[in-house]
């Protein structure tokens, strides 16, 4: 059974609503304040609020690779395999492309333990 989460009328949605109106630095800075709230919520196990703050980072065009890790994460908590699957191979190939270059992506996944870690790192492997 296969479900969509919605970002509704959510902290993330006016995330990407600012976005628009900003210049490139304050879009980036934007993106980050979307990747921290997603990982902190990640972290304290509110999976569903961390999904739509990384997703809002993906729909404001962020292209880095720990977003894509940390929202298939999420998605794996949540039981939705295929779509985790799918964010660990678009997080492997930003990160193989360069865009992994200017982010402490191992730092950032440290924490981040278990079978979900060791499916990430086969998927970041086989990228490279």
């Amino acid at each position: 059974m296969s479900f969509k989460l919605g970002l509704g009328k959510s902290f993330a949605s006016l995330f990407v609503a600012a976005l628009m109106a900003t210049s490139a630095t304050a879009q980036e800075n934007l993106l980050g304040e979307l990747y921290g709230i997603g990982v902190h919520s990640y972290y304290s196990g509110d999976y569903r609020d961390a999904y739509s703050n990384l997703s809002a980072a993906v729909e404001g065009g962020s292209k880095d690779p720990r977003v894509y890790y940390f929202r298939g994460l999420s998605l794996s908590a949540l039981g939705q395999l295929d779509e985790a699957q799918a964010d660990f191979d678009k997080g492997a190939q930003l990160e193989v492309s360069g865009g992994g270059e200017q982010f402490a992506i191992g730092k950032s996944l440290e924490r981040v333990q278990g079978a979900q870690r060791l499916a990430l790192e086969r998927v970041r492997k086989i990228a490279r």
